[in-house]
């Protein structure tokens, strides 16, 4: 029972890893390409498309109208396509607090993430060790919730952030812009069941705790 046990946990280990590493990639991805970006505009003197690329994501207004193409190299031809997610290049003005408030986001997503994980380490510790049903775990297990969670709201204050910024500058015949595509649910679909088993925890332990005085 304790091997299927460590080998869930496992699971939960690498995605929590994949998840740390997927924000650090797609951070220092992003990094080292404004750097390049603003290098080659600065020795050419001249205004980069990439500078203001943006991610959005799209909801077409009418699944049955493909007003739009993209040629098809195997066939030679134009296929009809309707598209969910696209980088666009939007000139826009930013403010410093916009530009704060996704760069603090960012940090606090990517910290929280290594804590929750350095959190569930210790958890696991504690299992593998027999000592499972105590106080202790039920606080980390509360922790590793909010950890989770928080990484969540912080992604979507992020997004949020450049969405609402793109909302007033651009605007797509047959579109509309939507945020849905951009938020992953993983982090909170994974805090909201570590509280829930954390809650279990606790109830079993008052049940046990009542018991002990009773005999």
């Amino acid at each position: 029972m304790k091997r299927r046990l460590n080998i869930l946990c496992l699971l939960v280990l690498l995605v929590l890893s994949y998840s740390v590493f997927e924000s650090l990639y797609e951070f220092g991805r992003g990094f080292s390409a404004g750097i390049k970006i603003a290098m080659n505009t600065r020795e050419k003197k001249m205004e980069n498309p990439a500078v203001n690329m943006k991610m959005i994501a799209l909801m077409p207004k009418d699944f049955s109208n493909f007003s739009d193409s993209v040629y098809n190299e195997k066939t030679h031809s134009y296929v009809p396509v309707l598209y969910s997610q696209l980088l666009v290049s939007v000139e826009s003005k930013p403010t410093v607090w916009n530009m704060l408030g996704v760069a603090l986001s960012s940090l606090f997503e990517v910290l929280s993430i290594v804590l929750s994980i350095f959190i569930f380490v210790k958890l696991v510790i504690s299992i593998n060790k027999s000592d499972i049903f105590n106080w202790k775990n039920v606080r980390r297990l509360r922790w590793l919730g909010g950890t989770l969670i928080f990484s969540f709201l912080c992604s979507a204050i992020s997004i949020c952030i450049n969405s609402f910024e793109l909302f007033s500058l651009l605007s797509i015949p047959g579109y509309s812009l939507h945020l849905s595509e951009l938020l992953s649910i993983l982090t909170l679909v994974l805090g909201i069941v570590s509280l829930i088993v954390g809650e279990i925890f606790a109830i079993g332990l008052r049940l046990k705790e009542e018991q002990d005085l009773t005999i």
